[in-house]
């Protein structure tokens, strides 16, 4: 008889951590340990905060951080002072890669509203500039218009909820994952097939 095992995750960030109970000693939560030879699945959807409109319109002059009272600054030459630049996209970093919105643009320094208070460090990084970011509650999000239907009905149980009306949130709800039920089986390419019952006409 196989052995009852269990297993959990948890966010910090960005990132996902798998941990499994550990029933032989003091039943605490550990990384797995032991091998998992038929898998895990884990869904996990993210919904960004930015969009990178143009990946060829980035920065490699990038060589490394510093800190300008008590914010991170990039250094480096030739670096962009066009004012158009509102947030960069860091990747290839060990610590900041993300979304950062700057504060100060200057041809040696890009100094950012990220909080940073430690030493100079070197280090080559892509900095990409043409960044759709969300700013607040007046930006458009880049929803498709399908979706943006069933945005609507999640708004409207929020409300009835908000009213204390459950039987018109249950209603928007039971609408709000039907449309994104049908917009996600309409990303399947396989076949699909509708085999009569048993009992049925043939």
């Amino acid at each position: 008889m196989a052995s009852s095992k269990s297993y959990a995750y948890y966010l910090r960030g960005s990132q996902i951590a798998l941990v499994q109970e550990d029933l032989t000693s003091d039943g605490k939560w550990k990384s797995p340990v032991e091998a998992i030879t038929d898998g895990l699945e884990i869904e996990y959807a993210y919904s960004p905060r930015y969009r990178i409109n143009d990946i060829e319109d980035k920065s490699t002059s990038i060589t490394g951080y510093d800190e300008s009272s008590g914010l991170l600054k990039f250094t480096g030459s030739g670096l962009s002072t066009d004012v158009a630049i509102k947030d960069i996209v860091i990747s290839g970093s060990d610590k900041w890669n993300g979304l950062h919105k700057i504060n100060t643009l200057n041809a040696n320094y890009w100094i950012v509203e990220t909080k940073y208070n430690g030493a100079a460090v070197t280090e080559s990084v892509t900095a990409y500039t043409d960044i759709n970011a969300l700013e607040d509650e007046t930006d458009t999000i880049d929803l498709p218009e399908y979706l943006a239907k069933a945005l609507v009905y999640y708004v409207k149980a929020k409300i009835s909820e908000d009213k204390m009306d459950m039987e018109a949130k249950a209603y928007f709800l039971r609408e709000f994952r039907a449309i994104v039920e049908r917009h996600e089986s309409s990303k399947s390419w396989s076949s699909r097939r509708v085999i009569p019952g048993a009992h049925s006409i043939r």
